[in-house]
């Protein structure tokens, strides 16, 4: 370029450099993207600290992945890292437990708890499994006791150095019991036998008192509400007495609050309703309710950067499937209540997790394509023959 085209060049350059540095950043709009094209990797569970996914395929394997923190991709893609049980639950059996593999947290780190089946995948061969990690990628796995035991969930307490297990016998009453202590088995006797799972406290300070506890609804003069029962005395104790139908329920620490325990619980299929302890009450200080028309489902909490927050997944008139995944915080101050994924293609989205990336939360779900009934409307289908597999979306928080 002659000296003189390139001397009235640069002005112009300077100026468009000028303009792309004070240029805002693109804003953040609802989005999606895949992480995994394996149709049977449903109901995975997360552990944040060491970057793995656990999950059943339908055969009943057991399969641990990592998770790569800098991309939040699974590797390998397909989740098949490495068996840790062949005889664990399948996609079928979890249609009666109602959850998969599970992460506990331990002084050791985090190991996984499951149904594990001693013959014939029936209730009366169901055990409690526990994998623990070894050498080089390796994992050991063996029963808690010869007693007839599914659907365990394990405790949320960061470095516990007493984790806790709650779990249900073949006529779903629900029992809890010290890890790796079957002889401290205790009934949660106010809990009516079911499938439904008790929550367990989660908590990154163990030295915060009362977290070794679980809290679920039962039912009380014909409306659901809040208990919390205390593993140290096993004692269960009523939180709420307002109205609303209660439904899930998640007690966490709150870093807001100083880590003092707060909860929500699903109020209605429509509210999420955040309760703090006011001297010495458990009163409601902020609410979040869905658009009209919406219906709420699967509801977790999360705490990141001092915060919390809690995803979603949510339907939408007419339609009565999980449609969208949505996210929201629990500051009256500034509050947050979005969707975070496309409106379309219509798709199933459901059983939302968390994994924190390098580049920030991401919250991964289940996309798969819904049925069409002979009325021509549509209607969910939650097998692995409609999974579009794992995506995940950026919340932009």
């Amino acid at each position: 370029m002659p000296s003189s085209v390139l001397t009235r060049a640069l002005p112009f350059a300077a100026a468009l450099a000028a303009l792309s540095a004070n240029a805002p950043a693109q804003s953040w709009m609802p989005n999606e993207a895949q992480v995994s094209a394996e149709a049977e990797l449903i109901d995975y569970e997360f552990s944040q600290s060491r970057a793995q996914i656990a999950w059943n395929d339908t055969l009943g394997k057991l399969w641990v992945a990592n998770v790569d923190r800098a991309t939040g991709k699974f590797v390998p893609a397909d989740g098949r890292g490495v068996v840790v049980d062949p005889d664990s639950m399948s996609f079928q059996d979890a249609q009666k437990t109602k959850n998969g593999p599970e992460w506990v947290q331990t002084a050791a780190g985090d190991i996984l708890v499951h149904t594990k089946y001693a013959g014939r995948h029936t209730d009366g061969n169901s055990r409690i499994g526990v994998a623990v990690p070894g050498p080089n990628g390796s994992w050991t796995s063996s029963i808690l006791s010869d007693a007839v035991r599914k659907a365990p969930y394990g405790s949320n307490v960061v470095g516990d150095t007493a984790a806790r297990i709650s779990y249900v016998d073949n006529r779903e009453v629900h029992y809890w019991a010290q890890l790796g202590d079957p002889s401290t088995e205790r009934r949660i006797e106010d809990f009516p036998d079911s499938n439904y799972p008790v929550r367990h406290v989660a908590c990154a300070r163990p030295d915060i008192p009362g977290t070794h506890a679980v809290v679920y609804p039962v039912t009380v003069n014909g409306v659901d509400q809040v208990f919390y029962r205390d593993f140290d005395g096993n004692r269960s104790q009523q939180l709420t007495f307002d109205a609303g139908v209660k439904y899930e329920v998640w007690m966490w620490c709150a870093p807001e609050y100083g880590y003092e325990p707060v909860f929500f619980t699903l109020v209605d299929q429509t509210e999420l309703r955040v309760y703090r302890k006011i001297a010495g009450s458990w009163t409601p200080v902020f609410s979040q309710t869905a658009p009209k028309g919406n219906q709420i489902f699967s509801p977790e909490p999360f705490t990141w950067n001092g915060k919390s927050y809690i995803f979603m997944a949510q339907s939408v008139k007419p339609n009565k499937f999980r449609s969208e995944i949505w996210i929201a915080n629990i500051d009256a101050t500034a509050p947050l209540f979005k969707r975070i994924t496309p409106t379309e293609p219509l798709r199933t989205r459901t059983d939302p997790e968390v994994f924190i990336t390098d580049a920030g939360p991401r919250i991964y779900y289940n996309k798969l394509i819904p049925d069409v009934s002979d009325s021509g409307r549509y209607k969910p289908c939650r097998k692995p023959s409609c999974s579009e597999g794992v995506w995940n979306a950026d919340p932009g928080l």
